[in-house]
């Protein structure tokens, strides 16, 4: 089990830690005809990925999710109530999806289910990881970091950009085909598979659950609170508001809000002594010209 940024119980879904999803050939037959005849799994995959892609599945999705969901615990030796109890988990993310949908705290989920599905081996080329990204596509990869970006990331960091040098309540701008994928390509370029690129900001990939945060949670914050949540959007890390903040804006429970507050003092830290050691060297410099 793994926990996920919303203080939830959360797991790859449909795979355990360091496993792979792909089975050998030999268990196709005997797994289909299982799925077949299992309808608890196939309930509740259904459920989940019907919340999660908001919409009913199609032709012979179920049927594929759920012999994939099968085909990895029969291979980990579960019997049909082990995999029964594996399949039940799915339950807390489906309720999350239904009645949050749109909030920080969903936001959050989806992108922890997304990213630790789409860096796993075992999962390319699946029809699971082909309906995760379904609904909002993968648009920006950091591999090194093992860090990505939605579509809905890169919109909301426009948004954000934006926000952190107004004034007043946030304003949600949507952008065209042709702007988002303008934006894209410099991520991209910024952050991709370049030799000279740079590591993308933990903050990149989840811009879509901040920028939800502060325009649900705007009307109901402070004056202070208002400049800090603008602060943070204009310089990240390097202005921290407090750790009940980050609990509203990205709708953490207080145990994660304070590990999201601890990441970004860490990040903090690496900057203050990068400047630090980019002080001593400009110092080191500037003793030479003048002793020149």
């Amino acid at each position: 089990m793994l926990i996920d940024k919303c203080g939830l119980p959360s797991f790859r879904v449909s795979r355990v830690s360091g496993g792979s999803l792909v089975l050998a050939l030999v268990f196709i037959s005997c797994v289909s005809a299982a799925s077949q005849s299992d309808r608890v799994v196939a309930r509740h995959q259904k459920e989940f990925y019907e919340a999660w892609l908001r919409r009913e599945l199609r032709g012979n999705e179920l049927s594929e999710v759920t012999d994939e969901f099968i085909a990895f615990y029969t291979k980990r030796g579960k019997d049909r109530a082990g995999i029964h109890e594996a399949v039940g988990s799915f339950d807390i993310y489906t309720k999350l999806l239904r009645e949050h949908d749109g909030a920080p705290a969903a936001f959050n989920t989806r992108h922890s289910l997304l990213v630790s599905n789409y860096f796993d081996p075992g999962m390319q080329n699946t029809t699971e990881l082909r309906l995760l990204n379904e609904p909002d596509p993968v648009r920006v990869v950091d591999p090194s970091s093992k860090r990505l970006m939605t579509e809905r990331d890169v919109v909301a960091l426009a948004n954000i950009y934006n926000f952190a040098r107004s004034e007043g309540a946030p304003r949600h701008r949507e952008f065209s085909r042709q702007e988002i994928d303008r934006m894209v390509v410099k991520l991209d370029r910024a952050f991709g598979n370049y030799q000279d690129a740079t590591e993308m900001p933990q903050f990149f990939g989840e811009t879509a659950a901040f920028w939800a945060g502060v325009r649900q949670e705007w009307p109901r914050l402070g004056d202070e609170e208002k400049r800090k949540a603008r602060a943070y959007a204009d310089k990240t890390y390097r202005s921290l508001p407090p750790v009940q903040l980050y609990a509203k804006l990205w709708g953490l429970d207080t145990n994660a809000a304070a590990k999201r507050h601890l990441d970004d003092v860490s990040a903090c830290a690496v900057y203050i002594n990068e400047v630090n050691m980019q002080a001593i060297v400009l110092s080191k410099i500037m003793e030479k010209v003048a002793s020149w």
